[in-house]
């Protein structure tokens, strides 16, 4: 049973390679819109808030042991809590990945597949995924350990190329639009942090438990560092990266970065890793969708149901008409849905289940404190 649970590096590895896909596309523009030239300066006051919240539901889930956000609901609410809560996270597991690779499969058309249809493309990564999740979770698990540190090192390269263009002059006004848009209403950008929602299913599949603190904390970090970096990058590079409409502004900076005449058109290497990405990440959301229909109705066995969410998949990554309609969606549907679902009703769980068990067990919650 431990093979098919995961170690500390495969647990970050497995958070991490979601906030990357979300960099990889307009991430990074929908902050600068939101903070302009303070966009910087807003993702330092985000990471700090995440580690906050993250110490604070950490705190909460100690006495929950190996439990997963759906077994607390259901210690809180019942099954009908818990069937509730799952339902909305297979509902925003599938918007958000519904919308990303549709997303991604549009600048794929666009730089290299013009006559491709959209069908074509979406088509390529979902039986991939499918693929993946026949062949079993430790298949998903191997290759994202591989496909992973590519991601990292190949956006490091990235960005330390098109260092030379950075003019640090484009850091003012270093409020940006405002002290409000900076720390008030750019709390919104906590969104940037949505692979929160996995670690709330990953406790139960780690083979140390213990380690979740470590990996919590690591994977959020790393991916805060990476967000950072590709913000700053934007910020420095880019005068008019808020007019970009239908290309990954990252992508646009590789575009332009030439590594001498032996290799002139590098995109076509960053692009391969971000396919490879794209594919580890929907694998991961496909085989957690799966997880969370297989414990609120009780199945036993969901190989047969893979097709059928990878068919849903497909169905709502065809629903946007436009990039614009994509845009919106990223925007503003995933940025409040998941403020919504992760920072807010999960946390609300967190804290009422942990005052409904230290009623029920006030002599054990004050030995544990003594200890403490």
């Amino acid at each position: 049973m431990s093979s098919s649970k995961l170690g500390r590096l495969e647990g970050i590895f497995f958070i991490v390679i979601i906030i990357l896909n979300h960099i990889i596309l307009n991430l990074p523009q929908s902050i600068l819109e939101q903070c302009g030239s303070s966009s910087c300066l807003n993702i330092i006051f985000i990471t700090i808030l995440v580690f906050l919240f993250l110490a604070f539901i950490l705190k909460l889930w100690k006495p929950f042991g190996n439990s997963d956000i759906l077994d607390i609901s259901e210690f809180l609410g019942g099954k009908p809590l818990k069937i509730i809560l799952g339902t909305l996270f297979i509902l925003y597991f599938v918007i958000i990945s519904s919308t990303l690779l549709r997303n991604f499969s549009e600048m794929i058309k666009v730089v290299y597949f013009e006559k491709a249809t959209i069908c074509l493309m979406l088509l390529f990564f979902l039986i991939a995924a499918c693929i993946a999740n026949r062949f079993g979770f430790r298949t998903i698990i191997k290759c994202n350990m591989i496909i992973v540190p590519i991601v990292l090192l190949n956006l490091l390269i990235a960005f330390f190329c098109i260092f030379s263009r950075f003019e640090i002059k484009r850091i003012f006004p270093i409020w940006g639009y405002g002290i409000n848009q900076t720390f008030f209403s750019g709390m919104s950008n906590l969104f940037a942090f949505s692979g929160i929602a996995y670690l709330y299913f990953l406790k139960p599949i780690l083979k140390k438990p213990a380690d979740f603190n470590k990996i919590s904390y690591s994977s959020i970090g790393i991916s805060a560092m990476y967000l950072l970096l590709s913000v700053t990058t934007l910020l420095f590079s880019f005068a008019d990266v808020l007019t970009i409409n239908e290309i990954s502004p990252v992508y646009l900076l590789i575009r332009g970065t030439n590594f001498g005449r032996f290799l002139q058109r590098p995109d076509a290497l960053f692009i391969l890793g971000w396919i490879l990405s794209l594919m580890s990440y929907l694998s991961i959301t496909v085989w957690m969708i799966s997880n969370i229909f297989k414990k609120i109705t009780v199945t036993h066995d969901t190989k047969p149901m893979i097709y059928c969410f990878c068919a849903i998949i497909f169905v709502f990554a065809l629903i946007p008409k436009n990039i614009a309609q994509i845009r919106f969606i990223q925007d503003v549907i995933f940025r409040y849905f998941t403020i919504i679902l992760v920072f807010v009703i999960s946390l609300l769980i967190l804290i009422f289940s942990h005052i409904k068990y230290k009623k029920k067990h006030p002599i054990i919650n004050k030995e544990a404190l003594k200890d403490e």
